[in-house]
């Protein structure tokens, strides 16, 4: 319904889940379109009152929020009066603007991400992102620059920019499409008014990583082995201990090992997404008994989507006490795994990332030595499938997990999609994709 004056309300943003499982609360001005922006807080669905705009007596300091939540929200209403009787157009993000005036529309780059950051209640993941690109902007330019700046001839140069950095296809996508964000965010907010990828289709030069592959099973066995038998020693009564050097190297996040590890570790985690097992916390784990089996228990949220999942791994099995127990009892600090030790800084993002990308040549070796293996087992007799190398990168081990599930039979999708973090939707399409021509045979 047309309205001639613009409606601010209070709204919980239930598409949107944070880390901690609230939503956030929003503060959303409609007129001629619709702008949001976050307020700080958040809550869980029962306790937002949706007729009153105000989160429920029993929410933490429900008094004192409620206050505040009123306070931006007449704030709001009164910039909005403000424009109407001086007769002044304006738009919903000139009311939601904590400092707009006529002469702040310059377009710094920087105040523009800034203000879509505030606006958008983005996660703390993304913002890391923003703060990437706008830092490779810089460096590329040499300053700060104005929004008005970026053109198609710009965008082209900085997509070059970044394949001379040695970025890939996706990367450089995904720097692209926070450009093609902060322009549309401009062109909305009247600082702007052309469109730097109206005519250039990026994301058709620049494609999504392919992620598909995964390892048959077949294969993942004798990497296991490999990865077994180059940590510990077995005795003849099937005991076994550490080989000389094993520990120190598990606790080094640089060291060739440790890249092997962030593979079959993903694999022991039932496919944990990297991301989400580097933020693992020693308090994370705890042991519960089923049957007449102790289990290590991991329950938790992914970092990307919010979907919660549920690990339960055999503590008896020689990988567990590899893969868990050794970093349990050998590695100081709360983190489980190494590959956060010694970070300080605000982009966690950009260390676990290089830490997988710098581990890439390591993985590439243990490949390598497990293909030598499995063709001196086919010339035995065995048929094992080759690891395409090329394709096996880290991400491989959450699609190799997936696979080796569905592939058992009478396979539990429900319990499969909460030990991933996935909807059993959204696990579908993905089998959808992974699957090969063999698997359908």
């Amino acid at each position: 319904m047309r309205t001639s004056i613009a409606v601010i309300k209070l709204v919980l943003r239930t598409n949107k889940t944070l880390a901690d499982g609230t939503f956030p609360i929003m503060l959303r001005v409609n007129w001629k379109g619709m702008k949001e922006k976050s307020t700080g807080y958040s809550c869980s669905a029962k306790y937002w009152d949706k007729v009153n705009q105000c989160v429920k007596k029993g929410y933490p300091n429900f008094v004192m929020v409620n206050y505040e939540l009123k306070k931006m929200k007449d704030e709001a209403i009164r910039k909005r009066d403000a424009f109407v009787a001086s007769g002044e157009t304006y738009s919903p993000a000139m009311i939601l603007s904590n400092d707009y005036e006529k002469n702040n529309e310059s377009g710094d780059l920087k105040y523009l991400i800034e203000k879509y950051i505030s606006e958008k209640g983005i996660k703390p993941r993304t913002i890391e992102h923003w703060w990437v690109v706008y830092k490779s902007i810089k460096e590329m330019t040499g300053r700060d620059i104005l929004i008005n700046e970026i053109n198609e001839s710009f965008c082209r140069r900085y997509a070059k920019y970044l394949e001379n950095e040695g970025k890939k296809d996706c990367t450089i996508r995904g720097y692209l499409s926070k450009i093609a964000a902060i322009c549309h965010y401009a062109i909305d907010d009247g600082i702007i008014s052309s469109y730097p990828f109206s005519k250039w289709r990026y994301n058709r030069i620049y494609q999504e990583s392919k992620r598909e592959y995964y390892v048959h099973q077949k294969s993942l066995m004798v990497l296991k082995e490999i990865f077994v038998n180059a940590c510990v020693t077995f005795n003849k009564n099937g005991l076994w201990h550490y080989k000389d050097g094993v520990i120190e190297d598990l606790m080094d996040r640089n060291s060739r090992l440790y890249g092997l590890f962030l593979f079959i570790g993903g694999i022991v985690f039932k496919g944990l997404a990297p991301i989400d097992m580097s933020y693992l916390k020693k308090s994370d784990v705890s042991i519960i008994r089923i049957g007449d089996k102790d289990y290590y228990k991991i329950d938790g949220a992914r970092e990307k989507t919010g979907m919660k999942f549920k690990i339960r791994i055999d503590r008896e099995d020689i990988l567990s006490k590899i893969c868990v127990e050794t970093f349990l009892m050998f590695h100081t600090g709360n983190y489980l795994f190494p590959t956060m030790d010694g970070f300080i800084g605000t982009c966690a993002y950009k260390r676990i990332s290089n830490t997988y990308i710098n581990q890439r040549p390591n993985l590439n070796y243990w490949l390598k030595l497990c293909n030598d293996e499995i063709i001196k087992r086919n010339v035995e007799g065995d048929n094992i499938p080759l690891i395409d190398i090329e394709s096996c990168n880290y991400y491989a081990y959450r699609h190799t997990f997936v696979m080796g599930e569905v592939q058992k039979p009478n396979c539990n999708f429900i319990a499969l999609a909460q030990m991933i973090g996935k909807s059993v939707n959204t696990l579908y399409q993905y089998i959808s994709e992974l699957t090969h021509d063999e698997d359908l045979v």
